[in-house]
């Protein structure tokens, strides 16, 4: 691929130069790569450009305040250069998955990822799902680092599951990775807001921070027209409510699915229903029409270690494994098993 199709306002000279992949670590850059200079929390990519020219990279993206002067190389500067990562990840994966969902909230993001996947693939439609346990489809695991990949390997992978003929794809997204730039230019359907509690702090340092970024997925990610998932009965419902009608979009509240599911299933804890509710919803915008879902919800097994039975004893002991990381999943896993013995 040429640059000039990648990027904007290139020289006339370097316009035609052919870049083969694109790499932000400079271990991964080969010949005729773009290598992304990002300069993270820890590690600054910056101090890796020579290696990365050592290895074949033909364009260098960094700072503004970046020293680097080469002939050989041509060197754009920015101050946006996540942005122009996520763009131009983008435009060289080009394929898409036709149906693109993203969840994010708090608590329960793997288990409505978990949910959706089940629907589908009980129904013989191939999904995947990109978030805290890999990117899973089917029935393989691809394992990563991050709930939300970088932007590189995000546009990466969804360019490979449509090559997988894969249309149906829900991406778990973190606040860390909303804040920096990893889900820019992703054309999701719907979005999903589970709900909102402490948690990352020492990331955002205080809860608005932490809720800007959340919210960064319907303001500024979401495309007019799309839809939004939520509950009525979550705290920043009504905020949600005011972005869903400042962009026109559809928003769709679980209170229906949730009746519905507690008359189907029998099962512990108010939240694993509400989870599976939105995952139904997601669903059914998919295609997945409600008497299929119906049909076989009874089939669906419970998400690992999200209030997970292990075992009982003959003295009335139970066993349950949950991964509850914060002060409110574990304050609600804990009321649903009083609740419910």
């Amino acid at each position: 691929m040429l640059l000039k199709n990648l990027i904007r306002n290139i020289p006339k000279n370097k316009k035609n130069i052919f870049i083969s992949g694109l790499s932000i670590n400079s271990n991964e850059t080969k010949k005729n790569h773009i290598f992304f200079a990002i300069k993270g929390n820890k590690i600054n990519g910056e101090r890796f450009i020579k290696s990365a020219i050592n290895k074949g990279a033909v364009v260098i993206v960094c700072s503004k305040r970046c020293k680097i002067s080469d002939k050989k190389i041509h060197v754009i500067k920015t101050n946006k250069i996540r942005e122009l990562l996520s763009l131009t990840a983008s435009k060289y994966y080009s394929l898409k998955p036709k149906n693109i969902i993203a969840v994010t909230g708090t608590n329960g993001k793997t288990s409505v990822a978990d949910y959706f996947y089940q629907l589908l693939t009980i129904n013989k439609i191939p999904a995947a799902t990109v978030g805290t346990l890999g990117i899973k489809y089917n029935g393989k695991i691809i394992k990563t680092n991050l709930t939300s990949p970088d932007a590189l390997t995000l546009h990466r992978y969804l360019h490979f599951l449509k090559r997988k003929k894969i249309d149906n794809v829900i991406i778990e997204a973190s606040s860390h990775g909303l804040e920096q730039k990893r889900l820019h230019n992703v054309n999701f359907k719907a979005a999903i807001f589970t709900n909102f509690s402490q948690d990352h702090l020492d990331y955002h340092k205080t809860m608005k921070s932490y809720l800007d970024a959340k919210l960064i997925l319907f303001k500024k990610i979401l495309k007019n027209n799309s839809k939004i998932i939520s509950d009525k009965d979550s705290k920043i419902f009504s905020l949600i409510k005011k972005i869903a009608i400042k962009k026109n979009l559809q928003l769709l509240e679980i209170g229906k699915e949730y009746k519905k599911i507690k008359n189907f299933i029998d099962t512990i804890g108010d939240f694993k229903i509400k989870n599976l509710a939105m995952a139904i919803e997601a669903a059914k915008i998919c295609g997945l029409k409600s008497k299929l879902i119906y049909q076989k919800v009874k089939k669906l097994k419970d998400v690992s270690g999200r209030l997970e039975y292990v075992k009982g004893f003959k003295n009335g002991i139970k066993i349950f494994i949950d991964y509850a990381h914060t002060p409110d999943a574990l304050y609600k896993s804990l009321q649903s098993l009083s609740n419910k013995f």
